[in-house]
């Protein structure tokens, strides 16, 4: 936990990110956002959200005051970035609090209208290679000087894994002295082992069903029409497979007319879930599926090992340090073929009880309070 000299300060932190506490979403940024909040309220730190709201509820944790910029619930990071830069003018913020940006370009307008304040932005993958690799080039351009200003002019800086750091080291030399490396991590409280056989037959999975999953948003840098066809292969093999959708995102409607294209039918579109619930889905899954075009430390990857479920993943972020054994999973390259052997393969072996528990005691390392507690000495070096 933290120390005493940090808890007795009365200053805030003010969190920029487009959530709304009292709707948790999936997703590895908002489950952090909502983790750290309480980890600092419970730790007696005042904080500040710049958030959306669309329930018309203030806030569910205490010692966190809510503003929030819109109550659209799909809103864009440029749409947010705009209603930022509108309010933000208009929002006393006493000079003692830490800004705490969760993307560099959240931090943009206060730079020009609360400059005085320290200022932590946290890059939560490789934003700047997304860009260049995703946007029109106009945009990734306007994009690369939005943010090398930013974290020219930021306090510190935080890396979700050594693989961002290193090529934010390159792009900017100058980083070197204000950039630090703390993973993502999870409540272990809630993603745990549960009881498997019972939930499968409560979310109406049959016992001989391979449930090959996802979860996560469905958007298009998540790359799922390739997982679509890698599971085309998996059915080959293993036609009692099914894949499994669970989350919401701009692109599903692209995703589901695919699946109807490929002739895919033992595919589910679960949709969007209540928080509670996603522990209990996970637990029904045999594997747990990514194959993003990026990611940076993946919250996700660690919620399915804490519930005992492996785990097979393109080579993005710092997973190749998490998933170390072939026992909990698989790190293989981005082809259709060899990604559906990976998962064959996984199905096949998966000693049920046996690979639960070595999946579990990998994921006891990403306990959220650990997290916290580095969090939280940024914050008294800031002050």
């Amino acid at each position: 936990m933290m120390k005493k000299a940090v808890t007795k300060q009365s200053y805030t932190t003010l969190i920029t990110v487009p959530i709304d506490p009292a709707f948790p979403t999936i997703g590895g940024i908002e489950a952090y956002s909502r983790n750290l909040l309480k980890y600092l309220s419970n730790s007696g730190i005042n904080s500040i959200l710049l958030g959306v709201s669309f329930t018309n509820i203030t806030t569910t944790i205490d010692k966190v005051r809510f503003i929030p910029i819109s109550r659209n619930r799909r809103i864009s990071g440029y749409e947010y970035l705009f209603r930022l830069l509108i309010k933000t003018p208009f929002i006393s913020i006493p000079e003692s609090t830490i800004i705490y940006a969760q993307s560099p370009e959240f931090m943009l307008p206060f730079m020009f209208f609360h400059n005085k304040n320290p200022k932590l932005v946290h890059l939560h993958g490789n934003v700047l290679r997304d860009n260049r690799a995703e946007r029109l080039r106009i945009i990734s351009f306007l994009y690369g000087l939005v943010e090398s200003f930013v974290l020219k002019h930021a306090n510190l800086v935080i890396a979700a894994d050594n693989i961002t750091k290193e090529y934010y080291q390159q792009e900017y030399p100058w980083i070197y002295k204000k950039i630090r490396v703390i993973p993502m991590a999870i409540d272990l409280s809630i993603f745990k082992l549960l009881e498997r056989d019972c939930l499968r037959r409560q979310y109406g999975f049959k016992e001989s069903d391979k449930v090959v999953m996802y979860l996560g948003r469905i958007a298009k840098e998540k790359n799922l029409g390739f997982l679509l066809r890698s599971f085309q292969f998996v059915l080959k093999s293993l036609p009692e497979s099914e894949l499994v959708f669970v989350g919401d995102g701009k692109d599903i409607n692209n995703l589901q007319q695919l699946t109807q294209d490929l002739q895919l039918t033992r595919v589910q579109f679960m949709g969007a879930q209540e928080p509670n619930k996603v522990p209990e889905i996970l637990n029904c899954a045999d594997v747990l599926v990514l194959c993003s075009i990026s990611e940076g430390s993946p919250n996700v990857v660690k919620e399915a090992l804490a519930c005992g479920v492996p785990v097979v993943s393109t080579s993005v972020g710092d997973l190749p340090t998490i998933i170390v054994n072939d026992k909990i999973g698989k790190i293989v390259d981005a082809d259709q073929e060899k990604f559906a052997q990976a998962i064959i393969e996984i199905l096949l072996n998966n000693q049920r009880e046996s690979t639960r528990v070595e999946c579990a005691s990998v994921a006891a390392n990403f306990n959220f309070d650990k997290t916290g507690a580095k969090i939280t000495e940024i914050f008294r070096e800031l002050c």
